[in-house]
């Protein structure tokens, strides 16, 4: 009696390479950041709360904090690097401060 001793293999397929790009250091920690300004209004800020009660992954949450900041400039540039979120998080704290939230 032959027996026959095939094993089943498995392939793993590289992951494609996704149109999303994370998000990109803006340099070493210790290098001065350039001058990002944002203006939080209660619009933004609610999003802003709204999304953190969610709990997206951090890419998710930019993107959709992106969408709002590309259809009214005036509150700042779109967040593309690490000390971007930074800024933004710290103009959101600023916001909280001075509206006593």
């Amino acid at each position: 009696m032959a027996h026959s001793n095939s094993y089943k293999t498995s392939s793993t397929k590289a992951h494609q390479s996704s149109s999303v790009s994370p998000l990109h250091r803006s340099g070493s920690t210790t290098m001065i950041r350039d001058s990002v300004e944002y203006q939080i209004d209660q619009r933004l800020y609610q999003l802003y709360e709204n999304l953190r009660a969610c709990n997206p992954s951090v890419l998710l949450m930019v993107n959709a904090l992106n969408v709002v900041i590309r259809q009214h400039p005036a509150l700042g540039p779109v967040i593309t690097t690490c000390g971007d979120l930074e800024c933004f998080i710290e103009a959101v704290t600023a916001y909280e401060e001075e509206a006593e939230l």
